[in-house]
């Protein structure tokens, strides 16, 4: 079908938010750390130095914060959009259709992340950010149960599994790198990048699996 092919289409160009990342990035004037600043730090509008006193001190300056944050944005459109129209593609259609509200809740509180940058409004991005990665693997593992009886769905069930595994340890991490833990040697922003980016390259990679299956097609729908 015509409607499942666009929502794989969308998922597969959540990626766009990667571009808008590395374009914001290279106009920092202080060179920005993939490593060490976090994902936000790329969507903050003013310039300063943050978190003084902590482990997590850093001077953020962020020139093209609305590329940036657009990025977020748009990433969380496509998510929630490409997953309406995906909602009748899965074998077991109930169990689909409550991944998909999941799915659609998760892209729409990335857009809350886009939209309210974290030195304008700390406390609704905190709450959207912490929120939507949850939200997400809760859509993730609800799909896997959509899948099973499929063999067309056995690649996506061993991916989403293995990209669920890698994101809530990445979160592990991150969360530990906050509070001054062991796992901040590994780099606030690389353990944070662990937990959230692989959430985005899931969602491209199901959109892969769905335009080369025959369930894009309808057919096992």
């Amino acid at each position: 079908m015509i409607r499942n092919r666009w929502g794989a289409t969308l998922w597969i160009l959540c990626l766009v938010t990667y571009p808008a990342q590395i374009i914001a990035a290279a106009q920092w004037p202080r060179p920005y750390s993939w490593v060490s600043n976090t994902i936000s730090d790329l969507g903050f509008t003013a310039c300063a130095t943050f978190d003084p006193g902590t482990r997590a001190e850093r001077y953020v300056c962020s020139p093209a914060h609305l590329l940036a944050n657009a990025g977020t944005v748009a990433n969380g459109l496509l998510l929630a959009v490409g997953a309406v129209l995906l909602w009748s593609v899965w074998p077991r259609q109930r169990t689909g259709h409550a991944a998909m509200v999941l799915l659609a809740l998760s892209g729409f509180l990335l857009v809350l992340v886009g939209v309210f940058p974290w030195d304008v409004d700390p406390l609704l991005h905190n709450l959207s950010a912490l929120l939507q990665a949850p939200v997400q693997w809760a859509g993730m593992i609800v799909l896997v149960f959509a899948l099973r009886g499929n063999p067309d769905g056995r690649g996506a069930s061993v991916l989403t599994i293995a990209c669920l595994v890698i994101s809530i340890a990445g979160f592990v991490l991150f969360v530990d790198a906050v509070g001054g833990g062991p796992s901040a040697a590994i780099g606030l922003g690389l353990t944070e990048r662990i937990s959230f980016d692989i959430l985005t390259l899931w969602s491209a990679a199901i959109g892969v699996l769905l335009l080369t299956s025959k369930t894009s097609s309808g057919s096992t729908a």
